[in-house]
């Protein structure tokens, strides 16, 4: 029943109660039982042309359905293809997704977001709100503004990923011992930087071990991470993505160190206390291992510049033997004075 913008629109009063039905379902995608209460309540084409918003939520359709079934209708009626004109990853959030995002990005309090809970407001609604319809949410226009500002600025949004820094190298070179030792923990810090084995197996087994709900929740807690100045990784990229694809993605965008330390973050914010300490416990067990390598060169250096110092006394020691040897030989052979 889509129309392209050329055509002229359908005869709507011709459709019957059942035809009405499957619109719905499959061009407006609303739910079985909201689809059912337009059966119940005898809504043919003829009836449906003249249906607003108000008429709508005075048949029991919540509001979020209700702004959806209204701006398919419009479109309808104008013989037009409705087009949203919000990202495509909007539409597919869930009614707890749209309150997160309102409580998180807009900054609404918790009373507002629940209402747009209870009225059903998913994203495929929300795309099609215009002020007036937050307004009749008890939205004050404040909040009402910034909502349409945030959908427009997701669509223009562009993240691309983010170049990670390489850390500075030092030169071994040191003039005192002091300098020595200091240069020595930089490099400690920058071979686990550099040698450390990438993080995205740690989180790869991390996000396995989350239900479904929640692994969706941890893509909707990245798609909108702008903490400390870190920039979201676009839902395009996170879109239909296993939990191998997500953790590389998470290493690549952020970097090694910032990968596991937003990682954690968003555990925390889901409660996720046990996985975050397991997460943590990983990253100190691969730490220790290098320390202990670390450790175990330092002691072979010393091996050597004891063994070095050893081979030095040796060879010292048999100079002044060969000279107190060569001494006496002198002495032996000089002739007698009478």
């Amino acid at each position: 029943m889509s129309e392209s913008s050329t055509e002229s629109p359908p005869d709507i009063e011709t459709w019957t109660k059942e035809d009405v039905q499957h619109w719905l379902l499959t061009e407006v995608k609303v739910d079985q039982s909201c689809a059912d209460t337009f059966m119940k309540e005898d809504v043919s084409g003829r009836y449906l042309v003249d249906f607003e918003k108000r008429e709508l939520l005075g048949i029991g359709i919540k509001h979020g359905p209700a702004v959806k079934i209204t701006s398919h209708l419009k479109r309808l009626k104008e013989g037009s293809q409705f087009e949203p004109q919000s990202p495509a990853d909007v539409e597919s959030w869930t009614k707890e997704e749209v309150a997160r995002w309102l409580l998180q990005s807009v900054k609404v309090d918790d009373k507002k977001a629940e209402r747009f809970k209870e009225e059903d407001v998913s994203g495929d609604c929300l795309v099609c709100f215009d002020k007036q319809d937050f307004l009749d949410l008890e939205l004050k226009k404040g909040p009402a503004v910034k909502i349409m500002k945030e959908l427009d600025r997701l669509k223009k949004e562009e993240s691309p990923p983010q170049p990670v820094s390489r850390p500075f190298r030092w030169s071994l070179r040191a003039k005192n011992k002091q300098e020595s030792k200091k240069i020595k923990a930089q490099l400690q810090e920058t071979k686990w930087r550099e040698t450390a084995e990438s993080p995205a197996p740690l989180i790869k087994t991390t996000l396995d071990k989350l239900s479904t709900d929640d692994r969706r929740s941890f893509y909707f807690q990245l798609r909108y991470y702008t903490e400390s100045g870190c920039k979201p990784i676009p839902w395009g990229k996170l879109e239909g993505k296993d939990t191998t694809d997500v953790a590389t993605l998470v290493t690549d965008h952020y970097g090694h160190d910032e990968a596991l330390h937003i990682t954690k973050k968003i555990l925390q914010r889901m409660s996720q206390r046990q996985l975050v300490s397991q997460l943590d416990g990983n990253t100190d067990q691969e730490k220790l291992r290098y320390k202990c390598c670390d450790e175990e060169e330092d002691t072979e250096d010393t091996v050597k510049s004891d063994s070095s110092s050893c081979s030095r006394c040796k060879h010292k020691k048999t100079q002044e033997r060969n000279s107190f040897s060569f001494n006496m030989n002198v002495k032996m052979t000089l002739p007698c004075c009478k």
